[in-house]
């Protein structure tokens, strides 16, 4: 009977582990649902931002005081590409996919890698020697505060107009997105028969109000970007969840069949036993 009570006992360690398996698929559902709705709450905000830059006035003065200064990027000038990795795990080769692509152009870019991922940067190593990390961002809960974290590490980057470059996860696979400098918004197509749009009266400079504007762009491009490496990272979670409940399960039918094979063995034993107990004897 020992075999019996080992087996049960695996099989309440299997349900305990299904219960926990189950738990945290619907934490990353709920999570899920979360960073959908978010995104396109800042979808529209950028849009907003856009249409924003596209109403400014075309000037001389219509452009960045970096820019204006006279400082553009030259090649080999400092640049700056921000990784978006995950910091929690459970999600499958979520982290891999970005490592590969980082080992295989870090020889080439030239670029200075923050990595917004501890777990990302253990698994890089010493494969990519630019990289350093900084703040991750683990749950839409944080993620406010990690791009204010974020946007204060940039901010003297951008007044050196520094380019610097996205690399997140997004539906259509990893997606690189320059952020910086923001590209000159192209003016709405107008159609035949429609009066132009006049221009807002702007009461303080325009490169001053475009420099403004234009930081907004920034941030919300990186709650965009953070938004879908969460998408997508809670995707891969739970796609990593079901194969494990889809394997306890196995395991718990396995573990089925192995304890009623092992009990009716006992029971025909048992009444074996019986019968040969129950028998008269052969002796005279």
């Amino acid at each position: 009977m020992s075999g019996e009570t080992a087996l049960r006992e695996r099989a309440e360690l299997l349900d305990e582990l299904r219960q926990i398996v189950q738990s945290m698929k619907n934490l990353a559902f709920a999570e899920l649902q979360r960073v959908s709705r978010q995104r396109q709450a800042h979808d529209d905000a950028a849009a907003t931002v856009t249409e924003a830059l596209q109403a400014l006035p075309d000037h001389p003065d219509n452009r960045l005081p970096a820019i204006t200064s006279g400082h553009l990027p030259a090649p080999g000038d400092r640049r700056i590409l921000l990784v978006m990795g995950a910091e929690r795990g459970f999600c499958g080769a979520f982290n891999a996919q970005l490592a590969k692509s980082l080992q295989e152009a870090s020889d080439t870019t030239g670029e200075l890698t923050w990595v917004a991922s501890h777990r990302l940067l253990d698994l890089l190593g010493t494969s990519v020697p630019s990289a350093r990390g900084i703040a991750g961002c683990a749950s839409s809960d944080e993620m406010d505060h990690v791009v204010d974290a974020w946007s204060d590490l940039l901010r003297p980057e951008l007044d050196a107009n520094t380019p610097v470059t996205l690399l997140y996860a997004s539906a259509s696979g990893l997606t690189r997105q320059p952020l910086w400098p923001v590209p000159p918004a192209p003016k709405p197509a107008r159609q035949a028969g429609v009066q132009a749009l006049i221009p807002p009266i702007v009461p303080l400079p325009v490169a001053q109000v475009r420099s403004a504007i234009e930081r907004q762009h920034v941030r919300l491009q990186l709650l965009k970007a953070v938004c879908s490496s969460l998408e997508q990272e809670n995707h891969w979670r739970l796609a990593q969840m079901q194969r494990a409940q889809d394997h306890l399960d196995e395991l718990g039918q396995q573990l089925r069949r192995r304890y009623a094979h092992l009990r009716q063995a006992n029971i025909t034993n048992e009444l074996e036993t019986l019968a040969s107990a129950d028998s008269p004897s052969t002796g005279h």
